[in-house]
């Protein structure tokens, strides 16, 4: 798809997409590690062939998160899958890497998605969506934020409006939800030890992403930064 306007090498972006009509494109825990595995995999200049591709999938989740790979299409600062949508913070690493990153990232999970649940046609609404970021911008920061405290919205609808309200017993129930939801990049930045990490790039993004390291702080990023 033509874009009016074509992404920048070395430049950051939003990157999200929802299934079509809003239909959940995450069914199972399996679902959810099959497109973390490809955030991982797909990001490679080099293409995955078939055969190639087949093997890798068979290598169990840790051992894929594992592997080497040689030059990346994009940087990756920040990711969370939720039920029927993801949200991706990148900086593209080559000329048209975002695209190539994109479209092996969404074809290799659609196919998945597809022949797995018998289904046939898109998965997504339409091509992914995009927004160019500046390191200097307050949004920045709050999208850094708001990426990774997305999952509140699964357990704590409403939360934003009640935050100052809440109970402290409240606070640590939602820090804790956070730290066990494995689907985004949030255990990343307190210093978990998970095969995860190396989806990321933190050294190609602003500081402040790896001196955030508690939930006071997407917070506090969350709200002064809006």
């Amino acid at each position: 798809m033509f874009r009016k306007d074509p992404f920048v090498t070395g430049e950051y972006y939003h990157l999200y997409n929802r299934g079509i009509d809003k239909r959940d494109i995450f069914k199972s825990i399996k679902d959810y590690e099959r497109f973390v595995m490809l955030l991982y995999i797909a990001n490679n200049e080099e293409a995955l062939k078939l055969d190639n591709e087949i093997n890798i999938l068979h290598k169990n989740y840790e051992e894929i998160l594992l592997l080497h790979k040689d030059k990346s299409l994009v940087s990756i600062g920040a990711w969370c899958l939720m039920t029927n949508h993801f949200h991706l913070l990148v900086r593209q690493e080559v000329d048209g890497g975002i695209t190539k990153f994109m479209r092996k990232l969404g074809v290799g999970y659609s196919m998945f998605f597809n022949i797995k649940y018998q289904r046939q046609g898109a998965l997504f609404g339409g091509p992914f969506k995009s927004k160019c970021i500046t390191t200097d911008d307050n949004y920045m920061r709050h999208l850094f934020a708001y990426i990774h405290l997305n999952p509140l919205d699964i357990k704590f609808s409403g939360w934003e409006k009640e935050i100052d309200k809440l109970s402290f017993n409240k606070n640590i129930e939602m820090k804790d939800f956070l730290e066990s939801y494995k689907y985004s990049s949030y255990a990343d930045y307190l210093d978990i030890d998970r095969a995860e990490n190396n989806i990321l790039s933190k050294n190609n993004f602003p500081n402040y992403f790896i001196r955030t390291n508690s939930f006071g702080d997407f917070i506090k990023e969350y709200f002064t930064t809006s």
